[in-house]
Protein backbone atom coordinates (compact mmCIF):
# COMPACT_ATOMS: atom_id res chain seq x y z
CA UNK A 1 0.00 0.00 0.00
CA UNK A 2 1.64 3.24 -1.07
CA UNK A 3 1.57 6.16 1.66
CA UNK A 4 -1.08 7.92 -0.58
CA UNK A 5 -3.22 5.28 0.26
CA UNK A 6 -2.38 4.72 3.89
CA UNK A 7 -3.13 8.49 4.49
CA UNK A 8 -6.51 8.25 3.36
CA UNK A 9 -7.56 5.27 4.92
CA UNK A 10 -6.22 6.53 8.30
CA UNK A 11 -8.21 9.69 7.17
CA UNK A 12 -11.17 7.58 6.62
CA UNK A 13 -11.23 6.09 9.69
CA UNK A 14 -10.84 9.16 11.64
CA UNK A 15 -14.01 10.47 9.87
CA UNK A 16 -15.68 7.26 10.97
CA UNK A 17 -14.89 7.41 14.24
CA UNK A 18 -15.98 11.25 14.74
CA UNK A 19 -19.19 9.88 13.11
CA UNK A 20 -19.89 7.54 15.89
CA UNK A 21 -18.54 10.12 18.89
CA UNK A 22 -20.85 12.81 17.40
CA UNK A 23 -24.13 10.19 16.85
CA UNK A 24 -23.25 8.88 20.62
CA UNK A 25 -23.53 12.50 21.85
CA UNK A 26 -26.47 13.20 19.92
CA UNK A 27 -28.41 10.14 20.91
CA UNK A 28 -27.73 10.35 24.78
CA UNK A 29 -30.34 10.13 26.75
CA UNK A 30 -29.18 12.47 29.21
CA UNK A 31 -30.51 15.72 29.82
CA UNK A 32 -28.76 18.78 30.68
CA UNK A 33 -30.15 22.23 31.88
CA UNK A 34 -29.41 25.14 29.81
CA UNK A 35 -26.92 27.50 31.20
CA UNK A 36 -27.85 30.11 33.97
CA UNK A 37 -27.14 33.77 32.24
CA UNK A 38 -26.19 36.36 34.95
CA UNK A 39 -28.08 39.07 35.33
CA UNK A 40 -26.81 41.90 33.04
CA UNK A 41 -27.62 45.32 34.41
CA UNK A 42 -28.26 48.16 31.91
CA UNK A 43 -25.00 49.98 30.72
CA UNK A 44 -26.26 53.28 31.80
CA UNK A 45 -24.11 55.98 32.27
CA UNK A 46 -24.09 56.70 36.08
CA UNK A 47 -23.65 53.04 36.90
CA UNK A 48 -20.43 52.69 34.32
CA UNK A 49 -19.00 56.10 35.56
CA UNK A 50 -19.26 54.17 38.68
CA UNK A 51 -17.43 51.35 37.28
CA UNK A 52 -14.58 53.25 36.13
CA UNK A 53 -14.10 55.27 39.30
CA UNK A 54 -13.60 51.72 40.84
CA UNK A 55 -11.09 50.17 38.65
CA UNK A 56 -9.38 53.91 38.27
CA UNK A 57 -9.22 53.62 42.07
CA UNK A 58 -7.77 49.87 42.09
CA UNK A 59 -5.16 50.56 38.73
CA UNK A 60 -7.26 49.04 36.13
CA UNK A 61 -8.55 51.74 34.24
CA UNK A 62 -6.73 54.82 32.72
CA UNK A 63 -8.85 56.43 30.62
CA UNK A 64 -11.73 59.02 30.86
CA UNK A 65 -14.40 58.67 33.26
CA UNK A 66 -17.11 59.30 30.66
CA UNK A 67 -19.88 56.03 32.04
CA UNK A 68 -19.16 54.80 28.08
CA UNK A 69 -19.16 50.74 28.21
CA UNK A 70 -16.22 50.91 25.42
CA UNK A 71 -12.84 48.91 24.65
CA UNK A 72 -11.03 50.69 27.27
CA UNK A 73 -13.62 50.03 30.09
CA UNK A 74 -14.11 46.38 28.66
CA UNK A 75 -10.77 45.45 29.46
CA UNK A 76 -10.33 47.21 32.93
CA UNK A 77 -13.08 45.09 33.87
CA UNK A 78 -11.70 42.01 32.43
CA UNK A 79 -8.17 42.70 34.18
CA UNK A 80 -9.58 42.98 37.37
CA UNK A 81 -11.79 39.97 37.32
CA UNK A 82 -8.83 37.57 35.83
CA UNK A 83 -6.75 39.05 38.90
CA UNK A 84 -9.61 38.30 41.21
CA UNK A 85 -10.08 34.44 39.90
CA UNK A 86 -13.52 35.49 38.10
CA UNK A 87 -14.36 34.45 34.63
CA UNK A 88 -13.46 37.45 32.97
CA UNK A 89 -17.29 38.68 30.80
CA UNK A 90 -16.78 42.41 29.26
CA UNK A 91 -20.12 43.84 30.73
CA UNK A 92 -21.02 45.10 34.21
CA UNK A 93 -23.09 42.10 36.07
CA UNK A 94 -24.13 41.85 39.87
CA UNK A 95 -20.85 40.06 41.32
CA UNK A 96 -18.53 42.67 39.35
CA UNK A 97 -20.72 45.51 41.07
CA UNK A 98 -20.52 43.70 44.61
CA UNK A 99 -16.95 42.77 43.71
CA UNK A 100 -16.11 46.45 43.07
CA UNK A 101 -18.43 47.62 46.28
CA UNK A 102 -20.76 49.69 44.02
CA UNK A 103 -24.49 50.24 44.83
CA UNK A 104 -26.72 50.58 42.08
CA UNK A 105 -29.28 52.15 44.03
Amino acid sequence: MSVKQRIMVDLVRLMLLIGVIVSLGACSEEQTTPPKWPTIYSASPAIVRKVQVALRNRGYYTGLVDGFLGQNTTIGIMRFQVDHDRAARPFVDRSLLVSLGISTR
